[in-house]
This record gives structure tokens, C-alpha cells and sequence, in this order.
């Protein structure tokens, strides 16, 4: 019969089952395999979740790290700007109210314009240069006579084309003379590259100041505009 196959008679003629095929090697050797190896991979499991943990700390320290490195470079840079702006915006300051204390706008023509212990008059009509000297002279003054670096400066920054001063050599070609009678050896000279040169060109015997704050020798019948000066009240 197929159903004795799994059992045998036992001494007092009971059927007991007959162990399958494998079920010693299932109860003697498996189980302690198992229960040898189970630790093992419980302990790599672990190794395994501590690794992936420590990575994930580490990498939002390393993000966090990263941010804030982020945030303090960008703060930096808006500190340096901050203190570029700051530090030109006063520069800026500091030089227009030194302006505002030496130079008067050019365009204020026809008017007296104080410089230190003197007034200067900056006219819009052109003379030829007696003609010059004998307007400024109608108003109280004279064509202006620079002694200094600081009225030549002055003088430069307010004028963008050529106007007369009141120097000349026309009573002695060669000997240069102020109107007002100040020495002109005396004073600091601030002439052009190969100037004078009246000498070489005729009646080149009175000068202009340029734009450029360069005194050159031309002829005095030639028109300019005028700089009378006169001592401030």
C-alpha cells in the first residue's frame, strides 16, 4: 500500500513514520549552520547601516559646511562693496567740496568770482589786448597778473579757451613785463613748450593763458577773451 510507505511497525505493532530523505541532515547540520552564520550577518548588517548613517551625518555636515561657507563668502563680498561704495561715495564728497572751495563754474561770466584775497572777472566778449587792459581798467582792475601755482591752477580750471593776461614785451622784445608792475623774474613762469617764440614769429609780443593752463605769446591785435583781477573788498 502507497500509505505504509512512510511507516513501520514498531515491536508492539504500531506503524511509526519513517523519517523522509534529508530531514537528519535538516535537523542535525541546518540549523546549527544558521545559527552560526545569523550573527555574522547581523554584524555585517550593522557595519552596514553604522557606514550608511556616518555617510549621511557626514554629508549633512559637509552640506552644512558647504552653506555656510556660501553665506560668509557672500557676506564678505557685500562687505567689500559695501566699504568700495562707502569709502568712493566720500572720496567723491571730500573732492566736489574742495572744488566748490577753488573753482567757480565757468559759466558764471561777466562777474566777479572770489579766489583767496582776490577777485577775478572772466568776460564773454573777445578784445584784442590794449583793448583788454583798458576794459579792466574801466572796472577797477587790471588784466590779471599770476604770482603762484595755486592762481595758476585756479586760473586753469576756469577757463576752456585762450584769454589774456597782462604780461607782455612790447615796449622790448624779450623783456617781459606785468601790467601792475610785479617782477617777472620774481614769480614762477608757466609757459608752453617752445615759449615764448616771438622771436621767431613777429609781434608775438603779449600772452594768453590756454585752456590748458599754458601761457603762449601772440599777436596783440589778435581777440580773446579777458581775466581782469582785482584785490577782494
Amino acid at each position: 500500500m502507497e500509505a505504509s510507505e512512510n511507516f513501520e511497525l514498531t515491536t508492539d505493532g504500531r506503524q511509526q513514520e519513517t523519517p523522509k530523505a534529508g530531514a537528519e541532515l535538516t535537523r542535525g547540520k541546518f540549523f546549527p549552520w544558521m545559527i552560526c552564520i545569523l550573527p555574522i550577518v547581523s554584524i555585517l548588517m550593522s557595519a552596514v547601516t553604522l557606514g550608511i548613517v556616518a555617510n549621511l551625518k557626514n554629508s549633512e555636515m559637509t552640506n552644512g559646511s558647504l552653506t555656510k561657507l556660501q553665506s560668509d563668502v557672500s557676506r564678505l563680498i557685500e562687505i567689500e562693496y559695501s566699504e568700495m561704495a562707502n569709502s568712493s561715495l566720500a572720496k567723491l564728497k571730500r573732492e566736489i567740496s574742495r572744488l566748490k572751495e577753488t573753482i567757480n563754474p565757468i559759466w558764471l561770466l561777466n562777474t566777479w568770482r572770489p579766489f583767496e584775497e582776490n577777485e577775478y572777472y572772466f568776460t564773454s566778449i573777445r578784445y584784442i589786448w590794449n583793448e583788454a587792459e583798458q576794459f579792466c581798467v574801466s572796472i577797477n582792475s587790471n588784466l590779471v597778473v599770476i604770482n603762484s601755482q595755486e592762481e595758476q591752477q585756479y586760473i586753469r580750471m576756469n577757463t576752456n579757451c585762450d584769454h589774456w593776461i597782462g604780461l607782455h614785451d612790447s615796449a622790448e622784445e624779450g623783456i617781459w613785463r606785468w601790467v601792475d608792475g610785479t617782477e617777472y623774474t620774481s614769480n614762477d613762469t608757466f609757459w608752453g613748450r617752445n615759449q615764448p617764440n616771438g622771436r621767431n614769429v613777429s609781434d608775438e609780443d603779449c600772452v594768453v593763458v590756454t585752456a590748458y593752463g599754458q601761457w603762449h605769446d601772440l599777436p596783440c591785435n589778435s581777440t580773446h577773451f579777458v581775466i581782469c583781477e582785482r584785490p577782494a573788498d
